[in-house]
């Protein structure tokens, strides 16, 4: 079976939450955000190398949890000050074929997820949600409605061909070029991105509302369940 490495981005500050602490550390079920997500990735036979950035300052903090959980085997790499910069370190630790993303900032991932995403073997692989809501813009008054059939949300895991990714990474560093999401990168560089269906619980904790449902979440599933 072939093992992908495996980055874990939890360099993040999350500053739209409204919480006093970046929110991988957030308790869900007595247990940090980023430990509920790092737990299912470390029992799942895929992956291989281990890797979570982290910023400076969390060194020790997330150094006590990941030993305090039993997650030992996840190397730490300094994150940059985008994103984009931190999965670009990590990456240059990479040494398999294939590699998996995930946000530490998504709590509820599966087994099943990483394994729906592992199948398919293209330059991006990532879990999306269908969009379900109606958009239009304007400022203080409705200026044009946006069709939101086809629209997705991409989430984590994702999963890349290790090459690929590390040059879109370089050439995007070289050329000045900043992207949302790591989907963007790939596309603007003419490469393939692979939908594949994800699960609307395995959401990102963006805002205060998140948090509460994130909660509400954790209790339903129980002490153990991640």
């Amino acid at each position: 079976m072939e093992q992908l490495d495996l980055i874990v981005l939890a360099a993040g500050r999350g500053t739209r939450t409204g919480l006093t602490l970046p929110k991988q550390f957030l308790l869900l079920r007595d247990r940090p955000v980023l430990v509920h997500s790092a737990s299912v990735y470390a029992s799942s036979s895929h992956v291989g190398e281990k890797f979570i950035t982290v910023d400076a300052e969390d060194v020790d903090r997330v150094s006590n949890l990941l030993r305090e959980y039993g997650l030992d085997d996840f190397q730490l790499v300094l994150g940059g000050a985008t994103r984009q910069e931190s999965v670009r370190n990590a990456l240059q630790r990479v040494r398999t074929r294939r590699v998996l993303t995930h946000n530490a900032a998504v709590p509820f991932v599966s087994l099943a997820m990483i394994e729906s995403v592992v199948q398919h073997d293209c330059p991006c692989v990532t879990t999306v949600t269908p969009f379900p809501y109606s958009l239009c813009r304007g400022d203080d008054f409705a200026r044009e409605t946006v069709d939101g059939r086809g629209l997705k949300l991409i989430n984590s895991p994702q999963s890349f061909h290790t090459a690929i990714f590390l040059k879109c990474h370089e050439d995007a560093a070289s050329e000045g070029l900043a992207f949302r999401t790591d989907c963007e990168l790939l596309m603007h560089y003419g490469h393939e991105v692979r939908f594949v269906e994800g699960s609307g619980e395995n959401f990102k904790i963006t805002t205060p509302m998140d948090v509460m449902l994130a909660q509400a979440i954790a209790a339903t599933r129980g002490p153990s369940a991640s």
